[in-house]
């Protein structure tokens, strides 16, 4: 079990990642998929940038739970934004495709359009070096790990672009946990299915996983 906040409207996560789940600021890793770059079209930048202790705790077999939180249709309290719903969806499609090129994985589905035929071509098209950099982590993959399992964690967020208030609520979560350190055995190690219990039981979050797969996560979560 690993969680990563994506930068920068994921900060807002870490006071529930503490008080929910008992998971300390440093504790948590830190990613950047830009939906700025997702709205240009530009995936080749968005896997280029992805950072490396989250492709090695994926290639390891490890549920990774990448948290942030959308500007968008907050009225109706969904808020999915595209980093999850576009840009994490690729990211586990490409690793998919380069990782276990022989397995079988359902079609991508966003936003409910089958999309495997538009991913494939931009997933060719990417560079050289970048393909490198995906399959550099190939190498470290157990036996027996045959799929990414990449989860999404969101909700709305009114303080889009204030970056006074995520920078004061970053300084006050890593460095105040840090300076009050609690002892290791403080720290306590759930599974995907209890991670996901905790969160759905919050109320406020929802969790984003590609809806064609839905029913086989759910099931996999009730082992």
């Amino acid at each position: 079990m690993r969680h990563f906040i994506n930068l920068k409207n994921g900060i807002e996560a870490l006071p529930t990642l503490r008080e929910a789940l008992g998971v300390r600021g440093e504790r948590v890793g830190t990613t950047r998929v830009q939906s700025s770059l997702l709205e240009a079209g530009n995936v080749e930048r968005v896997v280029a940038e992805l950072d490396s202790a989250l492709m090695m705790e994926l290639a390891l077999g490890r549920s990774c739970f990448v948290w942030d939180f959308g500007s968008r249709d907050v009225v109706k309290g969904k808020g999915n934004p595209r980093a999850l719903w576009y840009g994490a969806e690729f990211v586990r499609f490409a690793l998919r495709r380069e990782w276990f090129p022989e397995g079988t994985h359902a079609p991508p589905v966003v936003r409910g359009k089958q999309v495997e035929k538009d991913w494939s071509t931009k997933l060719s098209m990417l560079s050289r070096g970048t393909k490198r950099k995906i399959r550099y982590y190939r190498q470290f993959i157990p036996e027996g790990v045959t799929d990414v399992r990449l989860i999404g964690v969101y909700r709305p967020t009114t303080h889009d672009d204030d970056a006074e208030y995520y920078r004061d609520l970053l300084h006050a979560e890593m460095l105040a946990t840090r300076e009050s350190a609690c002892e290791d055995d403080a720290y306590v190690a759930r599974n995907e299915a209890e991670t996901i219990e905790i969160i759905e039981g919050l109320g406020d979050f929802h969790l984003f996983y590609s809806g064609v797969e839905e029913p086989a996560w759910l099931n996999q979560v009730k082992r």
